[in-house]
């Protein structure tokens, strides 16, 4: 006998509602999973975004010839923040001048990460040519001096006709205040150009055992990172490529006539030879753009003094000291 089997009132709808239940339950969890994978999405995007951010930052091409100028001026680190490039008066012309201390603006951590980081640096020429882009739309000085000057306008060209550099270092003239704002330019050339700066400080007064480094500055070695011993120490620069290297002018107003005083080699100059500098946009072979240079009032007046007949190629430097003006006794 077939049973009758009976079912409860009511349980056709209740299949109905709980189909209908899991079909909303299917669509947020298809809802979620879109959402999900959007996010997911950003999350991948943003990453890479922020991964690419150091490769750009060792990179040359992360300049743009098109930015800004000028940039705006980052604060000094602590240690540099009381500096002065400005020698009192009555300290000027004692032997003190010589240098008593250097230091880096990067720690020698920074300096080995930057090096593990397989830093790309950029070649003197093209650091020099941002560089002087940055002081002429600040209406600084940063002249061209000593031995570049020499090549500049004799070979006219700061390049050998093989790419490779005339000397092991890049010399130049600067104002008391132009040296202190470009030591500010540090962050932009060690996050674009794989660049940084030493400082050399000058020596306090009192006998040899006495002296100690002061907080005033008196020349700076602009240099990269590669090739690059980390050393604080008062020396030449060696690198991949040649530093560039920033000798501190400053007016001692003498009663007879301008003067100023160089003071890392404790030079003298008639103001009137150097300032103002004159522009000087220069195109050199082998170069992509204009360099837009400044060179000394009478250049030649400058190279006559300091080296005698410097038309013609010479290994002899010149002396350290050199007395070009008129009204104070050469010593």
């Amino acid at each position: 006998m077939r049973q009758r089997i009976c079912h409860p009132s009511g349980s056709s709808n209740n299949n109905t509602s709980t189909q209908h239940q899991e079909e909303q339950q299917q669509r947020r969890r298809g809802t979620r999973s879109v959402e999900f994978k959007i996010i997911f999405t950003i999350c991948l995007v943003s990453l890479s975004l922020l991964t690419l951010v150091p490769l750009a930052r060792n990179s040359v091409q992360n300049i743009n010839s098109e930015i800004d100028l000028p940039l705006p001026l980052p604060q000094l680190p602590p240690k540099f923040r009381n500096i002065t490039a400005l020698i009192p008066q009555h300290l000027q012309f004692q032997q003190s001048h010589f240098g008593c201390g250097a230091d880096y603006f990067r720690s020698n951590l920074e300096w080995e990460q930057k090096t593990q980081q397989q830093t790309i640096c950029s070649p003197t020429l093209e650091v020099f040519s941002w560089l002087m882009d940055q002081v002429n739309s600040r209406k600084l000085t940063m002249m061209i001096a000593y031995g570049e000057l020499i090549h500049l306008l004799r070979e006219k060209a700061l390049l050998r006709s093989d790419g490779n550099y005339y000397d092991d270092d890049f010399d130049t003239w600067v104002t008391p205040s132009s040296f202190e704002t470009i030591l500010k330019l540090e962050p932009y050339l060690w996050n674009n150009f794989g660049w940084s700066i030493r400082v050399i400080f000058r020596c306090s007064e009192g006998t040899e055992e006495e002296r100690h480094k002061t907080n005033i500055t008196i020349f700076a070695q602009i240099l990269p990172v590669c090739g690059h011993q980390y050393k604080a120490v008062m020396e030449k620069a060696v690198a991949k490529y040649p530093a560039i290297e920033m000798y501190v002018l400053q007016s001692i107003g003498h009663e007879q006539e301008g003067i100023l005083h160089e003071n890392w080699l404790g030079e003298l100059f008639p103001e009137g030879w150097l300032l103002p500098a004159k522009p000087f946009p220069f195109d050199m072979p082998g170069f992509n753009k204009t360099l837009n240079l400044q060179i000394p009032a009478q250049p030649e007046k400058l190279l006559d003094c300091m080296y005698g007949n410097w038309h013609v190629y010479s290994k002899e430097h010149h002396d350290r000291g050199t007395n070009c003006t008129s009204s104070i006794a050469k010593s």
